[in-house]
């Protein structure tokens, strides 16, 4: 429902003053003025009554609605805050346990920005960034570290993929859920009836009285429109979109600036011609790969490599 109203805002705008004009002139010309004006005492307090608790009630949902949709970008923020800090404490570990967590956080922003936040509107997950997710779980598990420094860095890693997993989670649910087709119908219902008791409302010249009508059913549907726009946190133009896992991807490119985009064919026994970061997922690893990246991953480093650590940027 929420769809449907802010894609057709404009047409459902101009509908219902149109409509609400033309009843207005039937019942003025079937009822009369006199009788507009004899019960004005009766249809004003039904009209600030019934007025009154339908503002009551489309303001709580508004307000409940702009709150979904607050929560929804700071969770955003949190989740993209959570895989930056996991990047930048990899560099803390040894330099071929590091590359490996680096490339896939690079591959898990990549694909929340290009592949999984365009599908979110159809209400779908990216099932390559899931992917994504548990191998970089995989990373973090599999290492072992061995210095009291390295554990500490290790200690927060967790940490920090707990929060990311929470605030994906939290991201699944929060781009399902609507308001009920039941509270639209009370809604719309409401709207309706508001609308109805402003046409026995009579005022002698005509302009003026169709002029107030379309206005205030403007009014009505401008403020239904309004719980429209922020039921759905990631539909419409009204949206949250994916501007902290940009920042953090352009704030990471530039801080690493000049480094290797991708781990280094040397410390892998990939194809080199391969690029891990730009490849589609492939199926989940086997048990034998998997041994090999959880020995990759706490194979030492040696000592009397000076070069510089070639980190896989975003």
């Amino acid at each position: 429902m929420g769809q449907f109203i802010t894609s057709h805002f404009i047409l459902l705008g101009i509908a219902s003053m149109l409509l609400s004009v033309v009843a207005m002139l039937i019942v003025r010309k079937t009822i009369g003025m006199r009788f507009l004006r004899d019960h004005h005492e009766v249809s004003d307090p039904l009209l600030a009554c019934v007025g009154t608790l339908f503002a009551i009630l489309l303001g709580f949902m508004v307000a409940n609605a702009m709150t979904r949709f607050e929560e929804a970008r700071l969770n955003v923020e949190r989740e993209a805050g959570a895989i930056s800090d996991i990047y930048r404490l990899s560099r803390g570990l040894p330099e071929k346990a590091g590359l490996i967590i680096r490339s896939d956080c690079s591959k898990y922003v990549n694909g929340v920005i290009e592949d999984e936040w365009p599908k979110m509107a159809q209400r779908k997950m990216s099932y390559d960034v899931w992917k994504h997710y548990g191998q970089i779980w995989t990373d973090v598990l599999s290492y072992e570290p061995q210095t009291n420094r390295e554990n500490n860095i290790h200690t927060t890693m967790l940490s920090s993929m707990a929060s990311l997993g929470d605030c994906r989670r939290i991201r699944a649910t929060q781009m399902s859920y609507s308001v009920p087709h039941v509270l639209w119908g009370v809604v719309l219902i409401g709207a309706f009836a508001t609308g109805i008791l402003v046409l026995f409302f009579g005022i002698e010249n005509v302009v003026m009285q169709s002029f107030t009508t379309a206005l205030v059913n403007l009014v009505l549907f401008l403020n239904v429109f309004l719980l429209a726009t922020y039921d759905e946190p990631f539909c419409g133009d009204v949206s949250v979109r994916p501007h902290a896992f940009e920042v953090a991807r352009d704030s990471l490119n530039r801080r690493y600036k000049g480094l290797s985009p991708s781990i280094p064919a040397s410390l892998t026994d990939e194809d080199p011609a391969v690029d891990p970061v730009e490849t589609e997922p492939a199926d989940e690893p086997s048990e034998e790969d998997a041994q090999k990246r959880s020995q990759l991953m706490n194979e030492p480093v040696s000592e009397s490599s000076n070069e510089t650590d070639p980190v896989a940027t975003f």
